[in-house]
């Protein structure tokens, strides 16, 4: 009998002890566990603007377009008409070869800047999302440890009065820690989140920018995938060079002496056709990656769609907790449990949104999220 009144005693200040949602579930942990320097308001594109602006990337490529449009020059130099045809002439053959050769680099040269700039706008939006995901994981992962400690309490409320073993006992403790390791590596994600935006802006580390733009869920409309796929594709600069290669070859099958040496003509009639084979292999593996993208956001917009259904159902059972909890009919451990299942499923919203987001850009330029995976 003694058992069982210590056991309504305790019980008994579990549900009276101070620790509503409002002392627990609606805690804002600091994103970096200190105090931090005043936050400045920055937007999406102010910070597209700033990475572009500090882009070492970006800041090469410009040069290099002057560097290639000398050279093309010096080249233009060297022939005073265009001839009509030059087989026969081996120097003349020479000197035109290379400027041709020279000109399409100078222009592929502008396209790569086009590269570069995609690369850094795409890689600056997936950082400021980034954050935006990693603040969130971090409330998720506060909410989770705050459950956690309502089940340490209760556990060893529990233990003490015989009602589970000591193991069962050490396994929520377990839980507990588990659960602080999370928060703590939830918190080291954030701060290296903004670490990395802050070298991509320019800004300095220990700043922390108050993200202004919110993200909002726009689905992905293409009114017909064959014809926008076609014009992405069209658009893409490896495939423009590789064409174009193909423009530059049927010149060269012309020129008997362009490499400086006799050069047979079913080898200049070969490179051609190895040209073409390139241009259509360069058309078909952007063609896939676009395709690739495109179904993946369909997936991303499916998931989401699921989401916002369990979500909806997590709103309505916290709010039907909170009602029981004012009746008394539960315990603010049962709240927390209940606002804990929510954070869960709002950061993993929030980060199929922001992964949605980022995919639905690299759709419409493709060749920057091939260029920035690479070099990630």
């Amino acid at each position: 009998m003694r058992k069982y009144l210590v056991l309504l005693v305790i019980l008994c200040l579990l549900i009276t002890m101070p620790g509503t949602l409002s002392a627990f579930a609606q805690q804002e942990p600091s994103a970096a566990g200190a105090a931090q320097p005043e936050a400045t308001g920055l937007s999406l594109k102010q910070a597209v603007d700033l990475a572009l602006v500090h882009s070492e990337s970006v800041q090469k490529a410009v040069k290099e377009i002057d560097r290639t449009k000398d050279l093309r020059e010096v080249s233009s130099e060297q022939i005073d008409y265009v001839p009509s045809q030059t087989s026969g002439n081996p120097q003349l053959e020479i000197t035109w070869s290379k400027l041709l050769a020279d000109d399409l680099i100078w222009r592929m040269s502008k396209k790569e800047l086009t590269v570069e700039q995609d690369k850094v706008t795409l890689k600056a939006c997936q950082k400021y999302w980034e954050i935006m995901t990693d603040i969130d994981k971090v409330n998720a992962a506060q909410d989770a440890v705050t459950k956690a400690q309502w089940d340490l309490r209760i556990g060893k409320a529990s233990f003490v009065v015989g009602m589970i073993s000591q193991p069962a006992l050490l396994a929520i403790q377990a839980q507990a820690s588990q659960a602080d390791a999370s928060l703590t590596a939830a918190k080291n994600e954030l701060d290296n989140a903004y670490l990395s935006f802050n070298q991509l802006i320019g800004a300095a580390i220990t700043e922390r920018p108050n993200l202004t733009d919110t993200l909002n869920y726009v689905p992905l409309s293409v009114d017909n995938l064959d014809n926008e796929v076609g014009r992405i594709v069209s658009g893409s600069p490896s495939v423009w060079l590789a064409q174009e290669s193909v423009t530059l070859q049927s010149y060269y099958k012309d020129m008997i002496m362009y490499k400086g040496e006799y050069t047979p003509y079913d080898a200049r009639k070969i490179e051609v056709e190895q040209a073409e084979l390139n241009a259509a292999s360069a058309k078909k593996i952007m063609e896939e990656i676009t395709l690739s993208l495109y179904y993946n956001i369909k997936t991303l917009e499916e998931t989401q769609a699921a989401l916002q259904e369990s979500i909806k159902a997590s709103e309505e059972n916290l709010r039907i907790c909170k009602l029981k909890f004012e009746l008394g009919m539960v315990t603010s451990a049962d709240v927390t449990a209940a606002q804990a299942t929510l954070s869960d499923l709002k950061q993993k919203y929030i980060k199929t949104i922001t992964q949605h987001a980022y995919l639905k850009l690299a759709f419409v330029k493709p060749w920057a999220h091939v260029s920035l995976s690479t070099s990630g």
